[in-house]
C-alpha cells in the first residue's frame, strides 16, 4: 500500500485552487466574458467554452456572486 505523504494544508490548498477556478469558469459563462490568463509572456483572453477547459462543478450561486 503507498501512502499519501501530502501534508493537509496542502490538500486543503489545491481544493481551495480547484474551486477558485471553478468558480471562475462558472462566472465566465454565466456573464458571458473571458477568461484572462497570462500565457508566454502575454496576457491571452480565452473563450470559457473552449475545449481545454473541463466542465465545471454546478453549484448553487453564492451571495456576492451577482
Amino acid at each position: 500500500m503507498i501512502r499519501d505523504a501530502t501534508p493537509e494544508i496542502v490538500k486543503q490548498a489545491n481544493a481551495a485552487m480547484e474551486q477558485a477556478a471553478n468558480d471562475v469558469l462558472l462566472r465566465a459563462r454565466r456573464h458571458n466574458t473571458p477568461i484572462v490568463v497570462w500565457r508566454d509572456g502575454k496576457v491571452v483572453e480565452l473563450d470559457p467554452y473552449s475545449p481545454e477547459f473541463e466542465e465545471p462543478k454546478e453549484q448553487p450561486p453564492a451571495a456576492c456572486d451577482e
